[in-house]
């Protein structure tokens, strides 16, 4: 009985990096995407219709992307270290793109809502994820 807990023990441990590590990556990702809209020679390197939405936006958009990346990738950072605040950063990380989604929304350009709907539910699935997992 010994050996099963040890490997399940094993086996949290490894699911445990590999989610904080996905989560880590994507968030950090993500605050590279804000630093290039940031750029207007990031912003020169994106597609058309991606420059028109960037530029057209409202500033609380832009201000929701920002807090959504940068929560992310600090409530990564604090999952990995196994500290209770991760679950209301990756919380907080949602409802900014949520919100940083709407104009895109009326936009039409279908890669940035979907590329939204996945932030939403990664967001989601780490906040449970590290709801669970903290010390």
């Amino acid at each position: 009985m010994g050996s099963n807990m040890s490997t399940a023990s094993k086996a949290s441990r490894i699911a445990f990096w590999t989610i904080g590590i996905i989560a880590l990556l994507w968030n950090a990702m993500g605050c590279i995407n804000f630093m290039q809209q940031i750029s207007p020679a990031g912003i020169a390197t994106l597609p058309p219709e991606y420059q028109s939405y960037i530029e057209t936006r409202p500033t609380y958009a832009f201000i929701a992307f920002g807090v959504s990346v940068i929560a992310g990738l600090i409530g990564a950072i604090f999952m990995l270290m196994r500290l209770g605040q991760a679950t209301v950063l990756f919380l907080a990380s949602g409802i900014g793109t949520f919100v940083a989604t709407i104009p895109a929304l009326n936009a039409g350009i279908p890669s940035i809502v979907l590329g939204s709907a996945m932030s939403i539910v990664l967001a989601a699935i780490f906040a449970l994820y590290a709801s669970r997992t903290r010390d």
